[in-house]
């Protein structure tokens, strides 16, 4: 098996992520913002996303210059009208994050606080909307990469349903590897990100919402950039969008969608990071590592390892150790002080991970740690 390297710099974040030479070269041109082939390329994204989610015929597609933070705020101010009340399911650094755009927003917020694991379940939300009958919308983070944990949205759903909840998910991690249907379970909305899962480049925020609640809104936003309706219906009208777009990171999106589709899909995609993870977790597991998650809980596009309990062992060190090698990793987030984090998205195969896995090991080995290491394991602390 061949074991070498495929890229010269592995960025191995919850994104933004390795992204494929032929992303890159897209960039490399300089397009007109009026032009007919950026144009075109915004109106694919848009099409191909929208089919990704089953939205073609219920959802809106609407990009916005920025980060995916951007959309969010502006499905916040865009979609939640006056007298309305948001519940932000918190369970990780993601959903404080959430609350904190909310909050910033000036959105009437409440807030159900709990722990990474168990996940949250159908009692959990019945007893938020039992205290507070005024929530009209609720929001949770699909793929918690801050720890690895994968939330139920399905139920979510099913439960905004059946109180007349209007439900908004944040899959800024997760879309185009967690297949989610936009129009069987309802969802006012769903915040995407082009620089996780779809392996694009960031610089663009993408909303993906329901078309009778986006034309409700006409007039309803306080912010000029961030109105979703406007941006909309300008480009529905003109093709254009309404302020000069991100047009390097457009191309290279629209090459990622390209890509997405030659490899099969969500299904494809999710399987390949699966094998991926599988490469890396069953082998840092024989070198005495533990994860954070038990794996019935975990998705497949990040793993969250315990340090190890070896005294030359430093997360500071060890990440210099693998920068030398080429290869960039994070540390835990909030939820999980002493532990690191690995990403398996982005162009990488087995190939690259049994690399990287052979990297790891003589990174440590390089600062001292003993091998197998002690994994420290621990409980999974809350917010």
């Amino acid at each position: 098996m061949n074991t070498g390297p495929r890229h010269d710099h592995y960025l191995l974040t919850p994104g933004p992520l390795t992204v494929p030479e032929e992303t890159r070269r897209a960039m490399l041109r300089d397009r007109n913002p009026g032009g007919a082939e950026h144009i075109g390329m915004s109106r694919e994204i848009q099409d191909y996303l929208l089919s990704l989610c089953n939205g073609t015929q219920s959802h809106a597609c609407v990009l916005l210059q920025g980060s995916a933070t951007y959309g969010v705020e502006a499905g916040f101010k865009t979609l939640i009208p006056e007298g309305g009340r948001l519940l932000v399911v918190v369970n990780g650094f993601y959903g404080v994050r959430l609350r904190e755009i909310a909050e910033a927003a000036r959105v009437d917020t409440t807030v159900l606080q709990l722990p990474t694991v168990p996940l949250p379940n159908r009692a959990d939300i019945e007893a938020a909307l039992d205290a507070d009958p005024a929530i009209t919308h609720v929001v949770m983070c699909q793929a918690e990469t801050g720890t690895g944990v994968l939330n139920p949205v399905e139920m979510l759903a099913e439960v905004g349903r059946e109180r007349g909840v209007k439900v908004m998910i944040d899959a800024v991690a997760s879309f185009g590897a967690v297949s989610t249907d936009a129009a069987a379970l309802d969802l006012e909305a769903i915040f995407v990100s082009p620089n996780k899962c779809l392996e694009s480049t960031p610089g663009v925020a993408i909303v993906i919402a329901k078309k009778s609640s986006l034309l409700e809104a006409k007039g309803r936003c306080p912010s000029a950039v961030l109105d979703l309706n406007h941006q909309w219906t300008f480009m529905q009208e003109t093709g254009n969008w309404r302020w000069t777009p991100p047009t390097h990171v457009v191309s290279a999106l629209a090459i990622s969608c390209r890509r997405h589709a030659e490899e099969g899909g969500s299904g494809p995609r999710l399987d390949r990071y699966r094998r991926n993870w599988q490469v890396l977790v069953n082998g840092l597991r024989q070198k005495g590592f533990t994860t954070l998650l038990p794996d019935d809980v975990a998705i497949p596009i990040i793993a969250t390892f315990n340090d190890p309990t070896d005294p030359a062992y430093s997360f500071k060190s060890f990440h210099a150790a693998m920068l030398r090698r080429g290869i960039e990793i994070f540390p835990g987030r909030l939820t999980s002080e002493g532990t690191f984090r690995v990403g398996v998205m982005g162009d990488l195969q087995e190939q690259d991970m049994h690399h990287i896995l052979a990297q790891m090991c003589e990174a440590l080995e390089e600062i001292g740690v003993t091998l197998p290491a002690d994994g420290g394991a621990k409980s999974v602390e809350t917010v």
